[in-house]
């Protein structure tokens, strides 16, 4: 067993070295532009991030999204682009892009947290971070130091942030400052309805939210609640649509989801004129459609009442046309030429296929809750029905008063373990639990500022490519969690395995680590960047791009973007 953690080990450092030498060759830079780049007068001073979720380079191929392929072709491309981080989730990414932190420092590392500082409540508290708010996350992320991109670009106007989903929109826009704005939904109005019923609705919310944005009865920024179509049935009712938050719905005007956001912006867009410096914009409809359905293992119209809206073709179909829409929108108004716009996602969609499909399930709504966490967070409600196949975890382990050791776990496309009793004993305990548990791969054990292998890798549970990808890329990618308010153990799954929902995020997958990063607009040329680029390197690339000098140390690399007029690719 020790020789072949030692063999592991050796083969990532080999490849971390080969990364360091590719992204040098590549355009990386490590300060400065060094005169590669375009001169003063060419740099752009307008940023504008498209977040489209779960969207990994899979779905964009498969679903044929020819928006976004558009770019990818047309501007700088990242072919060897990786998520490169964990847990890949929407609540740790958002906040990756923007501040170029890895989540080992940025304050949490995934949808679970340990407050060791006591920066939320009493210290040691276990919390859920996808029910963060600005009130808990601006404390975690002030507590850490790092200014977010809009705190570099509210100098020289406003920025905006939208997202319908709330803890998606703080992570990318920062706790905030008076020249910022982040519109996300609420709860919002009942309003009566011509025939005598009544709708009760969501409405814009956040910080410093826009007059423009009414909130009223009959406002086109209203969005339906109490509309589920065809997600009450298994699988999507593990996780089903109940309003119109994430999905576009049927109303001809108060559309949801993706439309509602991309809306939002062109609206931002029309009523600021040139007075905005950066727009930052999260569309949820592809993420809700490939956790309910299986992502590309959606049936699709096998589906008994089949509604296509919920779906992955519809909903690929329409992230594609406002990733149009906005660009359209940049080029009509002329601004284009003088914006920088990234194209990315927060993470991509690991599909279960059959018998890799670890959850529970029961006839009512939203019982995936019950497959992803287990415990009982300070703030939400316990959890305390552990699907079969974390039994052997919750059963087998004691904090010495004859209850589970388990304090919190969170289970995706990996295992997230946080333990009540942190002993070297009782961790070890954990992790030899952990390793026969159904598909898992590995178990890693947090040891300071990195992970170490607690147990053989099961490389006959992998396949092919699959095997190369863990060897190269597993250390890495746990490693970023490492922080004491990550977690004590971590099981990393194969390819095609959820224990959560039939299309999942979160683990080390290629298919959950293999996004779109891209580089557009502005005097950005077709060349693409051959290095490994990763999502932390987003941050550092910009403030690159547009001679705005780091106040603060970044985890991610700068890289000269190729530009029609010099800079190298």
């Amino acid at each position: 067993m020790a020789q072949r953690r030692t063999r592991l080990l050796a083969v990532v450092a080999a490849s971390a070295v080969a990364l360091t030498v590719a992204g040098t060759q590549s355009g990386a830079s490590a300060g400065g532009r060094g005169g590669h780049g375009p001169s003063a007068a060419d740099r752009p001073t307008k940023v504008v991030i498209i977040v489209v979720d779960a969207l990994s380079k899979e779905i964009v191929e498969d679903y044929g999204m020819h928006h976004v392929q558009a770019l990818m072709k047309d501007g700088v491309d990242t072919p060897k682009g990786y998520l490169g981080h964990t847990g890949s989730v929407t609540v740790v990414t958002h906040n990756v892009v923007t501040t170029g932190a890895e989540p080992r420092h940025m304050g949490w590392t995934t949808e679970g947290y340990r407050d060791v500082d006591g920066l939320l409540g009493a210290p040691g508290g276990l919390y859920i971070t996808s029910n963060f708010g600005r009130a808990q996350m601006a404390p975690l992320q002030q507590a850490a130091g790092y200014p977010h991109l809009s705190d570099y670009l509210d100098d020289t106007g406003k920025v905006f942030t939208v997202s319908p989903k709330g803890y998606a929109a703080w992570g990318l826009s920062g706790p905030g400052s008076a020249n910022t704005s982040t519109i996300t939904f609420g709860s919002g109005p009942t309003c009566p309805n011509p025939d005598g019923t009544s709708t009760r609705y969501r409405q814009p919310t956040g910080f410093n939210v826009p007059s423009y944005f009414s909130t009223a009865c009959g406002s086109r920024w209203l969005a339906r609640r109490d509309t589920i179509y065809d997600t009450g049935q298994y699988p999507a009712q593990l996780y089903p649509a109940t309003d119109d938050r994430y999905v576009v719905g049927h109303h001809p005007v108060q559309r949801g989801g993706d439309v509602w956001a991309t809306d939002a912006v062109l609206e931002v867009m029309e009523q600021e004129g040139d007075g905005w410096s950066g727009i930052f914009v999260s569309l949820p409809g592809v993420d809700k459609a490939a956790h309910m359905w299986g992502g590309v293992n959606d049936p699709e119209g096998a589906t008994p009442g089949y509604d296509p809206m919920t779906h992955m073709r519809y909903a690929t179909e329409t992230a594609d046309a406002q990733v149009g829409r906005i660009m359209q929108a940049l080029e009509d108004s002329g601004q284009l030429d003088d914006t920088l716009v990234v194209l990315t996602a927060d993470h991509g969609s690991v599909a279960a296929d059959e018998g890799h499909f670890h959850g529970d399930f029961e006839p009512e709504n939203d019982y995936g809750y019950y497959n992803w966490y287990y415990g009982s967070p300070a703030n939400d409600v316990p959890y305390l029905r552990p699907q079969e196949a974390l039994l052997p975890l919750i059963e087998g382990t004691n904090d010495g008063t004859g209850a589970t050791n388990v304090g919190l776990s969170y289970s995706d496309s990996s295992l997230n373990v946080w333990l009540k009793d942190q002993s070297p004993e009782a961790v070890t305990e954990a992790a030899d639990i952990m390793e026969d548990l159904a598909d898992v791969t590995a178990v890693w054990r947090r040891n300071g500022d990195h992970y170490d292998l607690a147990s053989p890798v099961r490389w006959d549970r992998m396949h092919g490519a699959e095997k190369h990808w863990f060897a190269t890329k597993a250390q890495e990618l746990v490693d970023t969690q490492a922080a004491d308010y990550g977690p004590d153990l971590i099981a990393t799954l194969p390819d095609d395995t959820t224990y959560s929902v039939l299309g999942d995020h979160g683990g080390i997958q290629r298919a959950s680590q293999q996004v779109p990063i891209v580089f557009a607009g502005a005097n950005t040329s077709h060349r693409d960047l051959h290095a490994e680029v990763r999502s932390v390197d987003i941050m550092p690339t910009v403030l690159e791009a547009m001679g705005i000098e780091a106040t603060h140390p970044m985890d991610g690399t700068a890289y000269d973007l190729p530009t029609r007029r010099g800079g190298r690719g």
